[in-house]
């Protein structure tokens, strides 16, 4: 049974990006871009953390950075209902609006992008522990994974665990991640399926009109669905502002011809065309929030397969006796029959 650190279930990833991030500091002396680098590095977070006292206090200290890649910051949370999902990407995107506003619009070239995806551990995704030094080692035949599980179900103290190890996420679900958040720009922020099939079914749930469900295409993304297209679904940034395209899109009442704008309808008409995505008998991505208000998101059976059988791996056969659960008063000879 999964236990300290290792906990099933879903975990939403959010990325922002800094664009034209390379012209900027093609263009500019050191100590003018790295300013504006190291701010994005320290005040984002800060804005972050912000947004979320002010408008979802339940998610402050779970929202924690995952990676830095360059110019891209990735969190991470395991969401526990349709609901903390919808509050994540709401608190990321006024984040990264009032950075844009703060530090890069009208001072740099710069401006933000980014995305939502959604893994599910112990499948069809995995947490893994990642020694952080190099050192002497166990060589003998015990399985990796029950050496990876047993490190994160002995970890209860979050400081000292990533004293000694990194934390990390691999996976299909990780993989199909970054491939869709190439398609991500200024104005739209991208999802995967299976995020998409969570944001969507809150939005449609508490009946939230003003949302709108974008597609940006259907895309073949490498070593992803057995290369057939994969759907790329989005939802606008509230940028304050309407781009001549969108003019453009209004007057002719098609957005799907021009080039920066995006078909879109409402949440509710969407479903039903995910659900068939997810469906298909080679999908590879999955759901599982215990907490969620609809059935179909609160079990995953490979989930709950995979976790049986790595529970079935650890062996405690051999492991030191806990004397404070187990003092041995059975190997007294006390209060025992004499004749």
């Amino acid at each position: 049974m999964a236990a300290g650190l290792n906990h099933d279930g879903s975990i939403l990833f959010l990325s922002c990006d800094l664009q034209n991030s390379t012209q900027f500091k093609q263009r500019n002396d050191d100590k003018d871009w790295v300013a504006t680098f190291l701010a994005f590095y320290t005040e984002f977070p800060a804005l972050l953390s912000t947004e979320i006292e002010s408008a979802c206090p339940a998610l402050q200290g779970r929202l924690l950075l995952w990676k830095a890649v360059g110019d891209e910051l990735i969190f991470s949370i395991r969401i526990q209902s349709e609901r903390e999902c919808s509050n994540a990407v709401d608190v990321w995107l006024a984040a990264m609006l009032a950075f844009e506003t703060e530090y890069l619009l009208g001072k740099t070239p710069m401006t933000l992008k980014g995305g939502a995806f959604l893994a599910t551990v112990p499948s069809p995704d995995r947490r893994v522990a990642i020694p952080r030094t190099v050192g002497s080692t166990d060589r003998s035949q015990r399985d990796a994974e029950a050496v990876n599980e047993q490190t994160l179900n002995e970890a209860t103290d979050a400081d000292a665990f990533a004293a000694e190890f990194a934390m990390d996420f691999v996976g299909p679900s990780i993989d199909t991640g970054f491939r869709v958040l190439k398609y991500a720009s200024r104005r739209y922020f991208v999802l995967t399926v299976e995020a998409a099939h969570i944001l969507f079914k809150h939005y449609s749930n508490e009946e939230m009109d003003h949302r709108h469900a974008y597609l940006v295409g259907t895309h073949e993304l490498k070593g992803v669905w057995g290369g057939k297209p994969y759907p790329v679904f989005a939802v606008a940034r509230d940028l304050g502002e309407q781009v001549p395209a969108q003019k453009l899109a209004e007057a002719f009442k098609d957005t799907a011809r021009i080039a920066d704008e995006h078909p879109y309808c409402k949440p509710h008409d969407v479903l039903a065309t995910i659900a068939a995505y997810r469906d298909d008998k080679d999908w590879r991505g999955a759901v599982f929030v215990s907490g969620a208000a609809w059935a179909g998101f609160q079990t995953h059976e490979a989930a709950s397969a995979a976790r049986k059988r790595l529970d079935g791996l650890i062996d405690t056969s051999e492991d030191r006796l806990d004397t404070s659960e187990d003092p041995g008063d059975e190997d007294s000879t006390a209060g025992m029959p004499t004749k």
